[in-house]
């Protein structure tokens, strides 16, 4: 069984994971869309020339969102302390 090697998993790309949720906090509406598609088109990309199959891929997008999202909780929660 063949499988792909993910070197730097996005789920651990902590900057990157922290940079994007910070962009996408300050935007709203279709400046938050238009960042968010530029961003996963990136990594698309970037997972294609490593060449990654498309199953890998969608795995490895699904888990750099779900980091994401949990970083945008994560600062909303402590803004919500600091109050």
């Amino acid at each position: 069984m063949m499988g792909d090697v993910i070197c730097f998993p996005m789920r651990r790309r902590l900057g990157k994971i922290r940079r994007t949720a910070e962009l996408l906090s300050a935007r709203r509406g279709r400046a938050a869309d238009h960042y968010w598609r530029q961003a996963v088109a990136g990594i698309v990309g970037h997972l294609t020339r490593a060449g990654l199959s498309e199953v890998a891929i969608r795995q490895e997008v699904q888990a750099f969102s779900d980091a994401v999202q949990e970083e945008l909780q994560r600062a909303f929660r402590s803004k919500g302390d600091a109050a």
